[in-house]
């Protein structure tokens, strides 16, 4: 089909050929307040040709997505009144301007850097405070070596974490920065996590939902792993001489989780009428678990956030982020429930270039398992646990 183009300037003029090489346009619409340009294709899908646009797009200077929308057809659109009719349920390709971005100083190249280390020290000194107890170490009597052992091990479970959403961007050409490690109050809660900042868009639904779950299941075999550990080296006394030590021995804040409990059990260690009192290690384990429930919680940018976004639209998204909400405030995460509040009101989503395309039907099915592993990490209430 021949479109007239006369009416595209500047770098716009060049985007028309490239893109009817991919598809077969129908129409071309000029947004001049938001300065792009859409292409109502009669192509019935994106995916296969979506790529290789995007790359010879990119030669130009330029950035396209794709999306379903409703699209008023000019039918006459050279002239002033032109007729319009409606199209239900269109593909819209709208192309894009790339922004350029300013190069980063060595002071701000430099931040993460600064951060882990502060991190570490931080989470050191939480762990020399929690290995102050003597039953915190019966296994490992040096303080400074368990404190040690505390940081590798929670360090290590944030940082395969990260490493796991870097190692799935990679993989798909998606470039992001280095993890910022968030240092946190030594004493009641040593790091508040760590994040990657991406500097690219991802392609369509099924990179969205590889990057996202890449990290949690990262996290979370690191995570059983020094459960495991850190339950061999705890304390194991009877319930009497728990009864007598009273104040002396804290419970887990919000409980335990169904899997923490699980990874302790496989030791072999915990019998009846026997409590196990968390080394500092195990406290690690507890606070990866609890990262994993909350990162999987299907809400905003959230990683959960991120496949519920992929695998059932965005209006499944924006319900299941207010049941999130909702679950955060009744399990008693104020802070967290008011962070995913506020910033679901200003950037609700992350979209994909492609949105056309839906996830494939093992991503799908992988969401609901997603789904499961956040309920068996979410920490239970010891008053509704009938083995505490």
């Amino acid at each position: 089909m021949l479109v007239a183009t006369t009416f595209l300037s500047g770098g716009y003029s060049r985007v028309v050929p490239i893109l009817s090489s991919f598809f077969t346009v129908k129409d071309i619409q000029l947004n001049v307040r938001e300065d792009y340009v859409e292409f109502l294709i009669a192509d019935a899908e994106v995916k296969e040709k979506f790529p290789s646009l995007l790359k010879e797009l990119g030669k130009v200077g330029m950035i396209a997505t794709a999306k379903r929308s409703n699209y008023f057809w000019r039918l006459m659109p050279t002239l002033s009144s032109a007729i319009r009719l409606p199209i239900q349920d269109g593909i819209i390709i709208s192309v894009f301007k790339m922004q350029k971005k300013k190069p980063k100083s060595r002071y701000r190249q430099s931040i993460p850097f600064f951060l882990f280390i502060a991190a570490v020290s931080l989470v050191f000194v939480d762990g020399i405070i929690r290995s102050d107890s003597p039953l915190a170490r019966t296994q490992l009597q040096d303080p400074v070596f368990l404190a040690a052992i505390y940081t590798v091990s929670l360090i290590g479970i944030l940082g395969i974490h990260e490493l796991g959403h870097v190692i799935a961007n990679r993989k798909y050409g998606i470039k992001a920065s280095w993890p910022y490690f968030i240092p946190g109050i030594p004493g009641i809660l040593p790091t508040f996590g760590a994040l990657i900042v991406l500097r690219a868009n991802m392609t369509n639904r099924n990179v969205m939902f590889d990057v996202g779950i890449a990290g949690p299941i990262a996290g979370l075999i690191v995570t059983m792993i020094v459960s495991i550990y850190g339950s061999t080296i705890s304390t194991l006394i009877s319930a009497e001489e728990a009864q007598k030590l009273g104040d002396q021995l804290a419970p887990l804040p919000f409980g335990e989780s169904l899997l923490m409990i699980a990874t302790t059990h496989m030791t072999g260690m915990v019998t009846e009428g026997t409590v196990l009192v968390a080394s500092p290690v195990l406290f690690a384990a507890w606070l990866g678990f609890l990262i994993t429930f909350l990162n999987l919680m299907p809400a905003w940018q959230l990683d959960g956030g991120h496949l519920a976004r992929s695998a059932l639209g965005v209006r499944w998204h924006k319900i299941l982020t207010y049941v999130s909400i909702a679950i955060l405030f009744a399990r008693g995460f104020y802070p967290m429930a008011i962070l995913v509040l506020f910033f679901s009101m200003k950037s609700p989503e992350s979209a994909p270039l492609d949105d056309v395309t839906l996830l494939s039907p093992k991503r799908k099915a992988l969401f609901f398992v997603a789904l499961g592993i956040a309920v068996i990490c979410a920490p239970i209430p010891t008053s509704i646990m009938p083995w505490a």
